[in-house]
């Protein structure tokens, strides 16, 4: 029997606590979170998304992303202007402070993930990178019960 010490559960929580830890300390020169890097990342990424459209590509809170991104409005980093379809919703757009940091966001990524995979050859991190997206892309399918 496994103990919890042996769980993919465990593991998953020290790569996510570490790697937020990483990326809090290498997007602080930025005056950036690990939160907000993302937000930039996935924003940049998309060049304009709603304030929801966020929320379901990273699977966090709403209300989690409403203060992020209105802290990264506040920073100058995004600005939301009124959805012609939806006037109840916004589009969130990086701003050019948010294009001056996306470059090192990035690099700060693949710094983390370089960081716990060093041990692994190019082929086991091309392998671990492509089963991480499996996994994430198959959460996300799933519905959340009710």
């Amino acid at each position: 029997m496994l103990s919890i010490t042996d769980s993919p559960f465990k593991t998953i929580s020290i790569l996510y606590r570490k790697s937020h830890i990483w990326l809090n300390n290498g997007c602080a020169q930025y005056s950036l979170s690990a939160a907000q890097a993302v937000v930039i990342l996935i924003v940049c990424d998309y060049e304009v998304l709603t304030q929801d459209e966020i929320t379901k590509r990273l699977a966090l809170d709403k209300s989690v992303i409403a203060k992020t991104v209105t802290k990264l409005e506040e920073q100058g980093f995004l600005v939301r202007t009124t959805n012609k379809k939806d006037k109840r919703t916004y589009d969130i757009r990086p701003t050019e402070q948010a294009w001056q940091v996306y470059p090192a966001v990035k690099e700060q990524i693949d710094d983390c993930f370089q960081r716990m995979t060093q041990k692994m050859t190019a082929a086991e991190k091309q392998e671990f990178r492509r089963l991480l997206l499996l996994a994430a892309e198959t959460t996300l399918s799933l519905e959340d019960p009710v």
